[in-house]
């Protein structure tokens, strides 16, 4: 028998090779977390040039796409990392600073970093989280996270259970799904076919349910959108019980009811218990053979859930009694998910995580499992290399940023590390909208606001009416009104791209107010971070309030540049 020699034969590995290698794990993970510090640290360099403390965004032209597009090619050759985090760099032009005072555009606060740290480091081990035997114990998480929210809400966390998913727009795919398999015989083999489903929702709820509704083949036109009530836009009962009746009595399926749970503009949330107690009393009327699944847009407004235990007397956080009254409201009406079958979380939006952190929790986890035909797990008896999500959820592939994150917050914040943030939040939004109401041209119109954002518009010098009075006048004469406002946002604009200010505000063209013959507009400001201080506010909304008295000098007519998107990033 020959001799096997393990070095006869064997080609010398080249540099470029070697190079390769180090791209990848090193030695020991100590040794790769070292390479990454030092990769972050070329990125930080690499940045550099971009960033100004003093704006809402990194610095940065807008250009067209086809600028960089056509100085990149396929690569043939391989590059050393500097050369590829010097070339990557560039792309990090205008990337959005959350966690300023001057970065007022949405409802996005900026990431925790233990939370960014964590989800990285998982990244080492490349966990799919598609099942349990090709990532360790880290699925478990996603099991803690949902355990949490079920305690949280006050749910039985045995029998409830939870998802991690694509996003708010995902979380409501799925709702309206577990709402088709129960109202639709046979739905997951046959589809939806002759039988006529609809799904509800308002004219205040998100866009994005049309769209579930395309995606699941119900099609859009079957998105029951319903008026709401004048007085604060919540769904009208009455509407909603007469339309279920008119629908039931002609054979249509109620897929599912999508209620709001905190709007991005006007935090609405819905009667929750007195709509799900108006389907369990046509249930029984009607003796239906499934039960319409009901859920919760609360993708923003779960976060209230945390003052759950909040001694409001003791008012441990120093609230103003205005402040108490309007959180400890929010509570309360945010407290009414226990009687749902379903609700979202982004973590990405109030739980202070990075994207995607999005999650459905639904009250019974058999709701789940029967999406993919399986039958739910016994949470006491469940054992690793037997939890394979894949089995039930919409993806095959599933990242581990949202369960990990969103574990990392929990622990990091505690319930009452949460209360800090977000009370700051809130009182920082309190903090602009009396500022404003201290300037005659500006007219806030949200004062009630239970949330964050502020919704403002200013007033032309020369009239003598107030907001109020142009919602009841007609579309041409509220168009000079809403026309007034865009300019001023097009100013700030051209002011915010030639350097002259360094904060962001935004505006909408389609913003109705309740009760209005048509769309006013309005300008709008989301402070969303946790650490700004009143004191760099003040600064900002100041700076916006002289730019008013230079816009009104001002004689030039603004031109928008681009062609942005509608409003439809926004839960109105």
């Amino acid at each position: 028998m020959k001799k096997f020699d393990e070095n006869k034969n064997l080609p010398e590995r080249n540099d470029v090779y070697k190079m390769l290698c180090e791209c990848f794990v090193a030695e020991s993970k100590t040794e790769a977390v070292r390479a990454i510090a030092q990769y972050l640290a070329m990125f930080a360099d690499g940045t550099l040039k971009y960033v100004d403390e003093n704006r809402a965004t990194l610095k940065g032209g807008v250009e067209r796409y086809k600028k960089f597009l056509d100085a990149e090619s396929l690569p043939v050759n391989s590059e050393c990392p500097e050369e590829v985090v010097k070339q990557l760099s560039k792309y990090f032009q205008r990337a959005v600073q959350w966690e300023k005072a001057e970065t007022m555009i949405n409802i996005t606060p900026p990431a925790n970093l233990v939370s960014i740290a964590s989800s990285a480091y998982v990244n080492l081990f490349n966990p799919n989280f598609a099942q349990d035997e090709v990532s360790g114990y880290l699925l478990a998480t996603e099991l803690v996270v949902t355990k949490f929210l079920a305690e949280l809400v006050g749910w039985d966390v045995k029998k409830a259970g939870g998802v991690f998913t694509f996003g708010g727009k995902g979380i409501n795919l799925y709702a309206g799904k577990i709402g088709l398999v129960k109202a639709v015989p046979n739905v997951r083999r046959l589809g939806v076919g002759n039988s006529q489903t609809i799904i509800i929702t308002t004219e205040k709820s998100h866009p994005c349910n049309f769209e579930i509704c395309d995606w699941l083949g119900i099609g859009s036109d079957f998105c029951l959108s319903l008026p709401t009530t004048i007085a604060n836009g919540q769904m009208d009962l009455n509407i909603l019980e007469g339309t279920l009746r008119e629908k039931l009595r002609n054979g249509v399926r109620i897929g599912c009811i999508i209620v709001n749970g905190g709007t991005t503009n006007e935090v609405i949330v819905d009667p929750i218990k007195e709509i799900v107690e108006i389907r369990d009393k046509l249930v029984l009327e009607f003796n239906l053979d499934y039960v319409p699944h009901v859920h919760v847009d609360s993708v923003i407004g779960w976060i209230w859930l945390v003052y759950k235990h909040y001694d409001f007397k003791r008012n441990r956080l120093h609230m103003s009694q205005a402040e108490l009254a309007k959180m400890s409201a929010m509570r309360d009406k945010i407290s009414e998910l226990k009687y749902a079958d379903s609700f979202g979380v982004d973590f990405h939006k109030t739980g202070f995580c990075p994207y995607i952190s999005s999650c459905i929790m639904v009250n019974n986890k058999a709701d789940l499992q029967a999406l993919g035909g399986k039958s739910a797990y016994d949470i006491d008896s469940l054992k690793h290399g037997e939890y394979a999500p894949f089995e039930w959820t919409l993806e095959l592939s599933r990242g581990s940023c949202g369960p990990i994150s969103a574990y990392t917050a929990f622990k990091l914040f505690g319930l009452e590390g949460f209360q800090e943030l977000i009370y700051n939040m809130f009182s920082n939004g309190e903090y602009i909208r009396n500022l404003l109401n201290t300037k005659n041209d500006f007219d806030v119109i949200n004062n009630e606001t239970e949330g964050f954002a502020t919704l403002f518009v200013i007033l032309p010098p020369t009239k003598t009416l107030r907001y109020n009075d142009y919602t009841k006048l007609d579309e041409v004469e509220v168009k000079t009104l809403l026309d007034y406002n865009q300019q001023f946002f097009l100013f700030l604009l051209n002011k915010y791209e030639t350097g002259k200010i360094g904060f962001r505000i935004t505006f909408s063209k389609n913003y109705t107010p309740l009760g209005a013959k048509v769309k006013t507009g309005c300008l709008k400001i989301y402070q969303a971070s946790p650490i700004v201080t009143k004191e760099k506010i003040y600064k900002t909304i100041n700076q916006l309030i002289e730019l008013k008295k230079e816009f009104d000098n001002s004689n030039k007519i603004f031109e928008d540049q681009i062609n942005r998107p509608s409003d439809f990033i926004y839960r109105t």
